[in-house]
Protein backbone atom coordinates (compact mmCIF):
# COMPACT_ATOMS: atom_id res chain seq x y z
CA UNK A 1 0.00 0.00 0.00
CA UNK A 2 1.24 3.48 -0.86
CA UNK A 3 2.96 5.31 2.03
CA UNK A 4 0.30 7.99 1.94
CA UNK A 5 -2.13 5.38 3.25
CA UNK A 6 0.18 4.14 5.99
CA UNK A 7 -1.90 3.34 9.05
CA UNK A 8 -1.65 5.42 12.19
CA UNK A 9 0.88 4.73 14.87
CA UNK A 10 -1.30 5.38 17.88
CA UNK A 11 0.95 7.52 20.05
CA UNK A 12 -1.68 9.37 22.06
CA UNK A 13 -0.92 12.58 20.15
CA UNK A 14 -4.51 13.51 19.29
CA UNK A 15 -3.41 16.81 17.73
CA UNK A 16 -1.57 15.12 14.86
CA UNK A 17 -4.30 14.02 12.46
CA UNK A 18 -3.52 11.56 9.67
CA UNK A 19 -7.10 10.59 8.77
CA UNK A 20 -10.48 12.27 8.89
CA UNK A 21 -14.02 11.11 8.20
CA UNK A 22 -16.38 13.68 6.65
CA UNK A 23 -20.14 13.23 6.55
CA UNK A 24 -22.53 15.14 4.35
CA UNK A 25 -26.22 15.56 5.06
CA UNK A 26 -28.43 16.99 2.34
CA UNK A 27 -26.31 15.55 -0.47
CA UNK A 28 -27.53 12.07 0.37
CA UNK A 29 -31.04 13.09 -0.78
CA UNK A 30 -29.96 14.09 -4.28
CA UNK A 31 -30.82 10.79 -6.00
CA UNK A 32 -29.25 10.34 -9.42
CA UNK A 33 -27.53 13.77 -9.14
CA UNK A 34 -25.71 12.76 -5.96
CA UNK A 35 -22.50 11.97 -7.86
CA UNK A 36 -22.24 15.52 -9.17
CA UNK A 37 -22.58 16.99 -5.67
CA UNK A 38 -20.16 14.51 -4.11
CA UNK A 39 -17.51 15.17 -6.75
CA UNK A 40 -17.85 18.91 -6.15
CA UNK A 41 -17.50 18.38 -2.40
CA UNK A 42 -14.40 16.21 -2.87
CA UNK A 43 -12.79 18.85 -5.08
CA UNK A 44 -13.59 21.64 -2.61
CA UNK A 45 -12.06 19.63 0.24
CA UNK A 46 -8.97 19.02 -1.88
CA UNK A 47 -8.62 22.75 -2.54
CA UNK A 48 -8.66 23.80 1.12
CA UNK A 49 -5.80 21.39 1.91
CA UNK A 50 -3.68 21.61 -1.25
CA UNK A 51 -1.22 24.15 0.16
CA UNK A 52 -0.39 22.16 3.31
CA UNK A 53 0.55 18.85 1.68
CA UNK A 54 -0.74 15.88 -0.30
CA UNK A 55 -3.87 14.04 0.70
CA UNK A 56 -5.96 11.25 -0.78
CA UNK A 57 -9.71 11.71 -0.69
CA UNK A 58 -11.75 8.54 -0.86
CA UNK A 59 -15.48 8.15 -1.37
CA UNK A 60 -17.13 5.68 0.99
CA UNK A 61 -20.88 4.97 1.19
CA UNK A 62 -22.48 8.07 2.76
CA UNK A 63 -19.20 9.69 3.75
CA UNK A 64 -15.73 10.78 2.67
CA UNK A 65 -12.39 9.60 4.05
CA UNK A 66 -9.39 11.97 3.89
CA UNK A 67 -5.93 10.43 4.33
CA UNK A 68 -3.06 12.89 4.82
CA UNK A 69 0.50 12.03 3.86
CA UNK A 70 1.85 14.20 6.69
CA UNK A 71 0.01 14.84 9.97
CA UNK A 72 -2.21 17.93 10.09
CA UNK A 73 -2.76 19.87 13.30
CA UNK A 74 -6.20 19.46 14.83
CA UNK A 75 -6.90 23.21 14.85
CA UNK A 76 -5.75 23.56 11.24
CA UNK A 77 -8.00 20.68 10.17
CA UNK A 78 -10.98 22.18 11.97
CA UNK A 79 -10.40 25.68 10.61
CA UNK A 80 -10.20 24.55 7.00
CA UNK A 81 -13.07 22.05 7.01
CA UNK A 82 -15.31 24.56 8.79
CA UNK A 83 -15.15 26.64 5.58
CA UNK A 84 -16.30 23.85 3.25
CA UNK A 85 -19.99 24.11 2.43
CA UNK A 86 -21.75 20.76 2.18
CA UNK A 87 -19.93 19.26 5.19
CA UNK A 88 -22.44 18.17 7.83
CA UNK A 89 -19.88 17.02 10.39
CA UNK A 90 -16.33 15.70 10.51
CA UNK A 91 -14.18 13.73 12.90
CA UNK A 92 -10.39 13.36 13.21
CA UNK A 93 -9.92 9.60 12.98
CA UNK A 94 -7.40 6.95 13.91
CA UNK A 95 -6.99 4.23 11.26
CA UNK A 96 -5.80 0.88 12.56
CA UNK A 97 -5.14 -2.72 11.57
CA UNK A 98 -8.46 -4.62 11.32
CA UNK A 99 -8.34 -6.48 14.63
CA UNK A 100 -9.40 -5.84 18.21
CA UNK A 101 -5.85 -6.13 19.58
CA UNK A 102 -4.81 -3.06 17.56
CA UNK A 103 -7.95 -1.24 18.69
CA UNK A 104 -7.31 -2.01 22.36
CA UNK A 105 -3.66 -1.01 22.10
CA UNK A 106 -4.68 2.33 20.64
CA UNK A 107 -7.26 2.91 23.36
CA UNK A 108 -4.62 2.28 26.03
CA UNK A 109 -2.70 5.23 24.59
CA UNK A 110 -5.68 7.51 24.07
CA UNK A 111 -7.78 7.00 27.19
CA UNK A 112 -5.30 8.63 29.66
CA UNK A 113 -5.42 11.83 27.54
CA UNK A 114 -9.21 12.18 27.79
CA UNK A 115 -11.32 13.81 30.50
CA UNK A 116 -13.10 11.13 32.57
CA UNK A 117 -16.85 10.81 32.09
CA UNK A 118 -19.60 8.51 30.95
CA UNK A 119 -19.21 6.81 27.59
CA UNK A 120 -20.81 4.70 24.92
CA UNK A 121 -19.35 2.56 22.14
CA UNK A 122 -21.02 2.58 18.71
CA UNK A 123 -19.46 0.03 16.38
CA UNK A 124 -20.76 -0.93 12.96
CA UNK A 125 -19.61 -3.06 10.10
CA UNK A 126 -18.80 -0.90 7.11
CA UNK A 127 -18.38 -4.07 5.06
CA UNK A 128 -20.51 -7.14 5.60
CA UNK A 129 -17.60 -9.59 5.37
CA UNK A 130 -15.88 -8.25 8.50
CA UNK A 131 -15.71 -11.32 10.81
CA UNK A 132 -17.17 -9.64 13.93
CA UNK A 133 -20.58 -8.01 14.33
CA UNK A 134 -20.96 -4.46 15.56
CA UNK A 135 -22.69 -5.68 18.72
CA UNK A 136 -19.80 -8.03 19.54
CA UNK A 137 -17.32 -5.18 19.21
CA UNK A 138 -19.57 -2.91 21.30
CA UNK A 139 -19.55 -5.44 24.13
CA UNK A 140 -15.85 -6.29 24.01
CA UNK A 141 -14.56 -2.73 23.63
CA UNK A 142 -17.12 -1.32 26.07
CA UNK A 143 -16.00 -3.85 28.68
CA UNK A 144 -12.36 -3.09 27.95
CA UNK A 145 -12.82 0.69 28.42
CA UNK A 146 -14.79 0.22 31.62
CA UNK A 147 -12.15 -2.11 33.04
CA UNK A 148 -9.30 0.16 31.98
CA UNK A 149 -10.84 3.44 33.25
CA UNK A 150 -13.77 2.56 35.53
CA UNK A 151 -15.87 5.11 33.58
CA UNK A 152 -19.63 4.71 33.66
CA UNK A 153 -21.45 3.31 30.64
CA UNK A 154 -24.33 5.54 29.47
CA UNK A 155 -25.99 4.54 26.22
CA UNK A 156 -28.60 7.32 26.31
CA UNK A 157 -26.65 10.50 27.00
CA UNK A 158 -22.91 9.79 27.22
CA UNK A 159 -20.26 12.43 27.77
CA UNK A 160 -18.22 10.78 25.02
CA UNK A 161 -19.02 8.32 22.24
CA UNK A 162 -16.37 6.05 20.74
CA UNK A 163 -17.39 5.45 17.14
CA UNK A 164 -15.83 2.40 15.45
CA UNK A 165 -16.17 1.47 11.80
CA UNK A 166 -15.13 -2.05 10.87
CA UNK A 167 -13.70 -2.57 7.39
CA UNK A 168 -11.83 -5.51 5.88
CA UNK A 169 -8.55 -3.61 5.50
CA UNK A 170 -8.68 -1.31 8.53
CA UNK A 171 -10.67 -0.03 11.50
CA UNK A 172 -11.63 3.62 11.92
CA UNK A 173 -11.88 4.98 15.47
CA UNK A 174 -13.00 8.47 16.44
CA UNK A 175 -14.43 10.00 19.60
CA UNK A 176 -14.90 13.73 18.88
CA UNK A 177 -17.12 15.02 16.10
CA UNK A 178 -17.29 18.63 14.95
CA UNK A 179 -20.24 20.19 13.21
CA UNK A 180 -19.68 21.59 9.72
CA UNK A 181 -21.64 24.42 8.12
CA UNK A 182 -23.85 22.11 6.06
CA UNK A 183 -25.61 23.27 2.94
CA UNK A 184 -24.48 22.32 -0.56
CA UNK A 185 -20.99 22.26 -2.10
CA UNK A 186 -19.77 25.54 -3.53
CA UNK A 187 -20.18 25.69 -7.29
CA UNK A 188 -23.24 23.45 -7.56
CA UNK A 189 -25.83 26.24 -7.38
CA UNK A 190 -24.71 28.57 -10.18
CA UNK A 191 -23.21 32.06 -10.02
CA UNK A 192 -24.81 35.09 -8.37
CA UNK A 193 -23.73 38.71 -7.93
CA UNK A 194 -23.96 40.06 -4.38
CA UNK A 195 -24.24 43.78 -3.61
CA UNK A 196 -21.79 44.09 -0.71
CA UNK A 197 -22.11 47.35 1.21
CA UNK A 198 -19.68 46.98 4.10
CA UNK A 199 -22.49 46.84 6.67
CA UNK A 200 -23.74 43.93 8.76
CA UNK A 201 -26.47 42.57 6.49
CA UNK A 202 -25.02 42.01 3.03
CA UNK A 203 -22.16 39.66 4.09
CA UNK A 204 -24.73 37.46 5.85
CA UNK A 205 -26.88 37.45 2.71
CA UNK A 206 -23.84 36.49 0.62
CA UNK A 207 -22.98 33.66 3.01
CA UNK A 208 -26.50 32.26 2.89
CA UNK A 209 -26.35 31.91 -0.89
CA UNK A 210 -22.81 30.54 -0.80
CA UNK A 211 -24.03 27.94 1.69
CA UNK A 212 -26.66 26.90 -0.87
CA UNK A 213 -23.92 26.10 -3.37
CA UNK A 214 -23.74 29.42 -5.24
CA UNK A 215 -20.51 31.08 -6.27
CA UNK A 216 -20.78 34.79 -5.47
CA UNK A 217 -19.21 37.70 -7.31
CA UNK A 218 -19.03 40.64 -4.90
CA UNK A 219 -20.04 44.12 -6.09
CA UNK A 220 -19.39 47.27 -4.08
CA UNK A 221 -20.52 50.82 -4.90
CA UNK A 222 -18.43 53.58 -3.32
CA UNK A 223 -18.48 57.37 -3.38
CA UNK A 224 -14.75 58.00 -3.31
CA UNK A 225 -13.27 60.62 -3.52
CA UNK A 226 -16.31 62.34 -1.98
CA UNK A 227 -16.10 59.95 0.98
CA UNK A 228 -13.09 58.27 2.57
CA UNK A 229 -11.85 54.80 1.60
CA UNK A 230 -13.10 53.07 4.78
CA UNK A 231 -15.98 51.26 3.08
CA UNK A 232 -13.70 49.92 0.34
CA UNK A 233 -11.19 48.65 2.89
CA UNK A 234 -13.93 46.96 4.90
CA UNK A 235 -15.51 45.34 1.86
CA UNK A 236 -12.16 43.94 0.79
CA UNK A 237 -11.76 42.29 4.22
CA UNK A 238 -15.33 40.97 4.10
CA UNK A 239 -14.81 39.57 0.59
CA UNK A 240 -11.71 37.73 1.78
CA UNK A 241 -13.66 36.11 4.63
CA UNK A 242 -16.52 35.13 2.34
CA UNK A 243 -14.08 33.94 -0.31
CA UNK A 244 -12.82 31.21 2.02
CA UNK A 245 -16.23 29.53 1.81
CA UNK A 246 -16.18 29.37 -1.99
CA UNK A 247 -12.55 29.07 -3.02
CA UNK A 248 -11.92 32.76 -3.75
CA UNK A 249 -13.76 34.96 -6.23
CA UNK A 250 -13.87 38.51 -7.54
CA UNK A 251 -14.65 41.89 -6.03
CA UNK A 252 -16.05 44.45 -8.48
CA UNK A 253 -15.67 48.02 -7.24
CA UNK A 254 -17.81 50.71 -8.90
CA UNK A 255 -17.33 54.48 -8.30
CA UNK A 256 -20.78 55.93 -7.76
CA UNK A 257 -20.19 59.46 -6.44
CA UNK A 258 -20.37 61.28 -9.79
CA UNK A 259 -23.61 59.50 -10.71
CA UNK A 260 -25.07 60.45 -7.34
CA UNK A 261 -24.26 64.08 -7.95
CA UNK A 262 -26.05 63.94 -11.28
CA UNK A 263 -29.10 62.33 -9.64
CA UNK A 264 -29.11 65.00 -6.90
CA UNK A 265 -28.98 67.80 -9.44
CA UNK A 266 -31.93 66.55 -11.52
CA UNK A 267 -34.39 64.77 -9.19
CA UNK A 268 -36.45 65.63 -6.05
CA UNK A 269 -34.67 65.07 -2.76
CA UNK A 270 -37.25 62.71 -1.19
CA UNK A 271 -36.80 60.13 -3.98
CA UNK A 272 -33.02 60.31 -3.97
CA UNK A 273 -32.27 56.94 -2.32
CA UNK A 274 -34.72 55.16 -4.62
CA UNK A 275 -32.94 56.58 -7.65
CA UNK A 276 -29.59 55.54 -6.17
CA UNK A 277 -30.85 52.00 -5.72
CA UNK A 278 -32.48 51.79 -9.15
CA UNK A 279 -29.21 52.78 -10.81
CA UNK A 280 -27.27 50.34 -8.65
CA UNK A 281 -29.56 47.55 -9.79
CA UNK A 282 -29.22 48.56 -13.44
CA UNK A 283 -25.43 48.61 -13.21
CA UNK A 284 -25.36 45.40 -11.18
CA UNK A 285 -27.50 43.61 -13.74
CA UNK A 286 -25.27 44.72 -16.60
CA UNK A 287 -22.17 43.45 -14.78
CA UNK A 288 -23.96 40.25 -13.76
CA UNK A 289 -24.83 39.48 -17.37
CA UNK A 290 -21.23 40.12 -18.42
CA UNK A 291 -20.07 37.68 -15.76
CA UNK A 292 -22.69 35.00 -16.38
CA UNK A 293 -24.39 35.49 -13.01
CA UNK A 294 -27.98 34.29 -12.86
CA UNK A 295 -29.29 36.52 -10.07
CA UNK A 296 -28.61 39.47 -7.78
CA UNK A 297 -28.27 39.07 -4.01
CA UNK A 298 -28.95 41.84 -1.49
CA UNK A 299 -29.00 42.10 2.29
CA UNK A 300 -32.38 43.81 2.42
CA UNK A 301 -34.72 43.00 5.31
CA UNK A 302 -38.35 44.06 5.08
CA UNK A 303 -39.04 47.38 6.79
CA UNK A 304 -35.53 47.86 8.17
CA UNK A 305 -35.03 51.25 6.45
CA UNK A 306 -37.16 53.50 4.24
CA UNK A 307 -35.97 51.98 0.97
CA UNK A 308 -36.90 48.50 2.20
CA UNK A 309 -40.66 48.85 2.45
CA UNK A 310 -42.49 46.37 0.27
CA UNK A 311 -43.56 49.08 -2.17
CA UNK A 312 -40.08 50.55 -2.47
CA UNK A 313 -38.47 47.16 -2.96
CA UNK A 314 -40.88 46.58 -5.81
CA UNK A 315 -40.15 49.86 -7.60
CA UNK A 316 -36.39 49.46 -7.13
CA UNK A 317 -36.21 46.01 -8.70
CA UNK A 318 -38.64 46.84 -11.50
CA UNK A 319 -35.78 48.34 -13.55
CA UNK A 320 -34.07 45.00 -14.23
CA UNK A 321 -34.90 41.46 -15.29
CA UNK A 322 -32.66 39.13 -13.30
CA UNK A 323 -34.18 37.62 -10.15
CA UNK A 324 -33.35 39.45 -6.92
CA UNK A 325 -32.59 37.07 -4.05
CA UNK A 326 -33.13 38.47 -0.55
CA UNK A 327 -32.25 35.71 1.94
CA UNK A 328 -32.65 38.05 4.95
CA UNK A 329 -36.04 39.45 3.99
CA UNK A 330 -37.91 37.97 6.98
CA UNK A 331 -35.14 38.17 9.58
CA UNK A 332 -34.97 40.72 12.37
CA UNK A 333 -31.79 42.67 13.09
CA UNK A 334 -30.69 40.61 16.09
CA UNK A 335 -30.90 37.39 14.08
CA UNK A 336 -28.71 38.93 11.39
CA UNK A 337 -26.23 40.24 13.97
CA UNK A 338 -25.98 36.81 15.62
CA UNK A 339 -25.22 35.16 12.28
CA UNK A 340 -22.63 37.83 11.42
CA UNK A 341 -20.88 37.11 14.72
CA UNK A 342 -20.78 33.37 13.94
CA UNK A 343 -19.35 34.07 10.48
CA UNK A 344 -16.66 36.38 11.83
CA UNK A 345 -17.77 39.44 9.84
CA UNK A 346 -19.52 41.45 12.57
CA UNK A 347 -16.49 43.24 14.04
CA UNK A 348 -15.42 44.39 10.58
CA UNK A 349 -18.93 45.49 9.58
CA UNK A 350 -19.48 47.72 12.62
CA UNK A 351 -16.36 49.79 12.01
CA UNK A 352 -17.49 53.33 11.06
CA UNK A 353 -17.59 54.20 7.37
CA UNK A 354 -19.45 56.43 4.94
CA UNK A 355 -21.33 54.31 2.45
CA UNK A 356 -22.58 55.58 -0.88
CA UNK A 357 -26.24 55.69 0.17
CA UNK A 358 -25.61 57.67 3.35
CA UNK A 359 -23.64 60.11 1.24
CA UNK A 360 -25.99 63.08 0.55
CA UNK A 361 -28.89 61.27 2.23
CA UNK A 362 -32.27 63.09 2.06
CA UNK A 363 -33.83 64.35 5.28
CA UNK A 364 -37.23 62.70 4.64
CA UNK A 365 -36.89 59.76 2.25
CA UNK A 366 -39.99 58.43 0.52
CA UNK A 367 -41.36 55.14 1.87
CA UNK A 368 -43.85 54.45 -0.90
CA UNK A 369 -43.17 55.97 -4.30
CA UNK A 370 -44.91 54.59 -7.38
CA UNK A 371 -43.05 53.28 -10.44
CA UNK A 372 -44.91 55.66 -12.74
CA UNK A 373 -43.78 58.70 -10.73
CA UNK A 374 -40.15 57.59 -10.75
CA UNK A 375 -40.20 56.79 -14.45
CA UNK A 376 -41.45 60.30 -15.24
CA UNK A 377 -38.78 61.90 -13.06
CA UNK A 378 -36.05 59.70 -14.55
CA UNK A 379 -36.68 61.23 -17.98
CA UNK A 380 -34.42 64.03 -16.77
CA UNK A 381 -31.54 61.53 -16.62
CA UNK A 382 -29.55 59.91 -19.42
CA UNK A 383 -30.07 56.41 -18.04
CA UNK A 384 -28.20 54.45 -20.72
CA UNK A 385 -25.13 56.68 -20.56
CA UNK A 386 -25.06 56.67 -16.75
CA UNK A 387 -25.31 52.88 -16.56
CA UNK A 388 -22.59 52.46 -19.17
CA UNK A 389 -20.40 54.89 -17.25
CA UNK A 390 -20.82 52.86 -14.07
CA UNK A 391 -20.01 49.60 -15.85
CA UNK A 392 -17.01 51.00 -17.74
CA UNK A 393 -15.40 52.42 -14.59
CA UNK A 394 -15.76 49.20 -12.59
CA UNK A 395 -12.52 47.85 -11.17
CA UNK A 396 -12.23 44.06 -10.85
CA UNK A 397 -10.05 42.65 -8.07
CA UNK A 398 -9.32 38.92 -7.56
CA UNK A 399 -10.16 37.56 -4.10
CA UNK A 400 -7.52 35.04 -3.04
CA UNK A 401 -8.10 32.39 -0.37
CA UNK A 402 -5.99 32.93 2.75
CA UNK A 403 -6.55 30.71 5.80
Amino acid sequence: MNEIFEKNVCSGNVDAVRDCIVHYGELALKGRNQGLFRRALVENIRQVFHEIGPCHINLLPGRIWIAFKMPVGRKELSHRLSHVTGVSWFAPTVRLEPNLDALKACLREILPTLTPGSFAVRAKRGEEHFPLSGQTVNEQIGGFIKEWTDWKVDLENPDRTFSIELLIEHIFLHWEKERGIGGLPSGTGGTVLTLLSGGIDSPVAAFRLIRRGCKSIFLHFHSSPFTNAASQEKVWELAEILGRFQGGGELVSVPFGALQQEIIAKTPERFRVLFYRRFMFRIAEAIAKQKGALGLVTGESLGQVASQTLKNLSVIESVQDLPVLRPLIGMDKQEIVDEARRMGTYDISIRPHEDCCSFMLPKSPSTGAGSATLEILEKELDIERMVQEGVSKAQILPVQVRF
